[in-house]
Formats: C-alpha cells, sequence, structure tokens
C-alpha cells in the first residue's frame, strides 16, 4: 500500500469510527462480492462503505436497503472529504421517489478521484461492489486524460508530503487508469526508490503519449505525444525527498 493511499484510507477510517463509533461493538457485515475487473481505489472505498451500510443496518435492524442506512454513509463521506481538506469521495445516486424508506435502486455510485464504483445494498445487508468505469470528458482523448488523471493523483500525494517521482505511489495508482491503457517506462536504475526521469509512457490500441512528471513548473503535468523513448529526458533539479518509514502494510 502506497504512503498516498494509506492516508486516504487511514483518513476515512478515522471519520467512520468517529461518525459511526456506537456500533464498534455490533457483529461485522457480510463480505461482498466483487466483479473480476480492475481494482481501483474507488472499489475500496464502496467496499468499506457497504461494510458500514451493513454494520448500521444490522444494529438498527433495517433493511440493508433502508436509505437510513446509506444516508449515514454519506455523512461519513462528508466527514472524510472534511478531514482530507477537499471533495475526495463523491456519493450519488440515493432517491426514495415511493418513499418507503427504501433505496429505489438499492443501488448508489461510488467517486474517488476520476473512477467510479457502484455499491448495490441487499435487503439481507450483504452488497455488491463493481467497477463502474473511469469519468471521460473528451472519449476521443482517452489516453491524453488518462495521463493528466494520473498526474493529478501524484501530485495529490506529494502534497502531503511524499515525492510525485516514488515508485510506490506510481505502481500503486497504475490500477486507476481507465480499461485498456497501460502505463510503462516506470523504472528505477538506481535503485533509489524513485523513477529515473520522471516520465511515465500511456499505451492504448497503438497510440501513446508521455507525462512529464518532473519537478519544474514548466514540466508539471506536461503531455506530448510519443512515447518517452523517443524524446530526451528532463534533469532532475531538486533532490528526491527523505523516505519515511510508515511501518508494515497492515
Amino acid at each position: 500500500m502506497s504512503r498516498t493511499h494509506a492516508r486516504f484510507m487511514g483518513a476515512l477510517a478515522t471519520t467512520a469510527a468517529l461518525v459511526i463509533a456506537p456500533l464498534a461493538t455490533a457483529s461485522p457485515a457480510a463480505a461482498a462480492t466483487r466483479a473480476p475487473h480492475r481494482h481501483t481505489m474507488a472499489m475500496e472505498m464502496a467496499d468499506l462503505a457497504g461494510s458500514l451500510v451493513g454494520l448500521y443496518t444490522e444494529v438498527y435492524k433495517l433493511d440493508g436497503r433502508s436509505t437510513r442506512g446509506l444516508r449515514a454513509e454519506i455523512k461519513v463521506a462528508k466527514e472524510t472529504n472534511d478531514e482530507v481538506g477537499f471533495d475526495f469521495l463523491k456519493i450519488t445516486g440515493l432517491s426514495d421517489r415511493n418513499h418507503d424508506g427504501l433505496d429505489d435502486d438499492a443501488k448508489v455510485v461510488i467517486r474517488v478521484l476520476d473512477n467510479l464504483a457502484t455499491l448495490t445494498m441487499h435487503k439481507n445487508r450483504t452488497y455488491t461492489v463493481t467497477d463502474a468505469g473511469f469519468v471521460f470528458h473528451n472519449r476521443r482523448a482517452v489516453l491524453k486524460e488518462s495521463a493528466q488523471s494520473f498526474d493529478r493523483a501524484l501530485r495529490l500525494g506529494a502534497s502531503g508530503g511524499d515525492d510525485a517521482w516514488d515508485m510506490g505511489g506510481i505502481k500503486y495508482l497504475k490500477a486507476e487508469v481507465p480499461a485498456g491503457v497501460r502505463v510503462v517506462s516506470d523504472y528505477d536504475g538506481n535503485h533509489d526508490g524513485y523513477d529515473d526521469d520522471g516520465r511515465l509512457t500511456f499505451l492504448s490500441r497503438g497510440k501513446a503519449v508521455t507525462l512529464t512528471i518532473g519537478n519544474t513548473p514548466r514540466q508539471v503535468g506536461k503531455v506530448t505525444y510519443g512515447p518517452t523513448w523517443k524524446t530526451k529526458a528532463p534533469k532532475r533539479i531538486h533532490y528526491p525527498l527523505p523516505r519515511r518509514d510508515v511501518g508494515p502494510t497492515p
């Protein structure tokens, strides 16, 4: 688990504990059923959300599709966003048009960064998490938008004190790119834990773009067409941030 991911998950877990503390002694909810596909941060958050909704509805003897349980999770999401300082987690799709106290389709959509996951709650308080895809503004610019989204995620981690060139963060965030897109050319030849040139190639259907992570205002988030091996690598002008020991992954 990267430090970036651990920081977000820690914030959500802390907030959930504060908001639903009275449920701490209840029995755990049933595990989720997952569709075999990408494993994104949105899906992990949906998995945690399903557990919390199941726990809430079990304690209060409610139907797993109850809007009360889902609204409690929306409150957790709001507290999480307050904790991390921006709208990191968004939950949409809750509705009860017939006023029976149950979500109309028992589904909500959870967005984290630029990925979506669908959380489906069942009457018996179990739940299903499925990948709902990547949010594109222009589907004819899949590679460019993939690279820009990747850059935003890396910089989000850097804002918390991580280095945007960190190989751990880069490898973890590969799961966040759209289906069919591959991230290559990440390489740590000197084994210092950081990408050698701060550039990544995004490949899909024979096409390629290069994201220059860079460390100057001119280089930040620059996307060029073609693979990295056709262009000259930039020189890093800042020393890497000191590596921090974050302890074993739970």
